[in-house]
């Protein structure tokens, strides 16, 4: 009885630790499903680096900021797998010139802080939405030609608010219908469309391009890559962006909106946000502030084709050496408080770094003279490759260039 009783124990604990060891291995197969090795994650990092012209700065950043984009790249790829294979999600995220930032970098590198307007809000009742309202099923203000071209807006400390809400990093309305037949356009005012409203919302995107704030702080949105964005977000509005057309596709209704983060993110610059959700806000407030340019008077008379630009003149560095118009004037050899050796940075504007050699756009005034980098900050992740200047030419050299090319030097 004895024995048949450990007999009958000693076979469950076999059969519990076979299970639990079968458990480990399906465990171990999906944790490294889809895993990508070290080689091929370093791999894709350089061709990364590469294709958006990434330098760093400083011994070990690179490094750091490949363990941010190894950990955004695991967020990808697990949300990507989840959006394929279980169909979870409506969007796909990606690679985009955020990969190497934190999401605590890139909400503080290119998203705003909502401020209290400085005009006062004026709710139109232009586009309130009625039953009886017949709206196109869809709309594209891009296919009409009124949307100007996808734009880079850069930090939001350099990118200029509109004066509907200072303080957000807002895109700039082009509307067609007001420069249809005028190179000189003037905004009377601006008009708010029902907040909280879609079918408002729509209504009014039906018949212009609408400026619109959102919340884009999530990891999601930072790395959206395609498809209509369904992620988590709330309504603390923190851009601006352009709701430019609106769709459906499968079933799944969406806005076409245009960001000012350049062509390489998302859909060529724009994003496709669902539409006609529960929430009244819209999808990440999208309908919380939605507003739009008033044109009520005529137009200034057009100025008539512009002249020709007079030739710039060179820049002049002393009293014996000059560069060419458009670039910035760098001792080369200097002694006391004197310069007796000028180059020429090929930038307008630029900062002449302390090795006598390389030079740093505006943009980028910290030079990095041991990387060779410039920087848009002291301890900013951004930058790029300084530029080397060259020999400038003493006057008379210009006055020779210039009375053989036919043209008259202002040096």
């Amino acid at each position: 009885m004895g024995t048949s009783s450990t007999t009958k124990a000693s076979l469950a604990a076999a059969a519990l630790l076979l299970l639990l060891s079968l458990a480990a291995a399906a465990d171990m197969s999906i944790v490294s499903y889809g895993e990508r090795s070290e080689e091929e994650t370093r791999r894709m990092y350089a061709e990364w680096m590469a294709r958006h012209g990434k330098a760093y700065n400083a011994i070990g950043e690179e490094e750091q900021r490949y363990q941010v984009f190894k950990d955004n790249l695991r967020y990808i790829d697990a949300h990507n797998a989840a959006a394929a294979d279980a169909g979870v999600h409506s969007f796909r995220l990606g690679l985009n010139r955020f990969a190497d930032l934190t999401n605590e970098e890139y909400r503080a590198a290119y998203l705003g802080v909502r401020t209290k307007p400085t005009r006062e809000r004026k709710v139109s009742s232009r586009y309130n939405a009625g039953d009886s309202d017949a709206l196109p099923d869809s709309v594209d203000w891009r296919a009409k030609g009124a949307v100007a071209e996808v734009k880079d807006q850069g930090s939001c400390g350099k990118h200029p608010s509109t004066p509907a809400s200072p303080g957000f990093c807002r895109n700039i309305i082009f509307i067609h219908a007001l420069h249809k037949n005028a190179k000189v356009v003037t905004i009377d005012s601006y008009e708010d469309v029902t907040p909280n409203s879609e079918k408002s919302l729509q209504k009014a995107v039906a018949n212009q391009p609408i400026s619109v704030a959102i919340e884009a702080g999530g990891r999601a949105f930072q790395l959206y890559s395609s498809g209509i964005f369904s992620g988590t977000c709330g309504t603390a509005l923190d851009h601006g962006v352009t709701a430019v057309g609106y769709g459906s596709e499968n079933g799944n209704d969406y806005w076409i909106v245009k960001n000012s983060w350049g062509k390489s993110w998302g859909e060529s610059g724009y994003v496709r946000m669902e539409r006609n959700i529960k929430a009244s806000s819209g999808k990440c407030g999208i309908a919380v502030e939605p507003s739009y340019p008033v044109k009520k008077g005529e137009n200034p008379p057009n100025p008539g084709p512009t002249p020709p630009s007079p030739t710039p003149p060179p820049t002049v560095c002393d009293s014996y050496y000059t560069c060419p118009e458009s670039t910035t004037c760098c001792c080369i050899y200097e002694y006391g408080k004197y310069c007796f050796s000028w180059g020429c940075c090929p930038l307008e504007g630029a900062t002449c770094c302390d090795d006598h050699y390389s030079c740093c756009p505006h943009e980028y005034p910290v030079c990095n003279v041991k990387q060779g980098t410039c920087l848009m900050a002291k301890d900013s992740p951004l930058s790029v490759k300084a530029q080397k200047r060259t020999l400038a030419k003493p006057h008379w050299a210009f006055f020779d260039n210039n009375a053989a090319d036919g043209r008259k030097s202002s040096a």
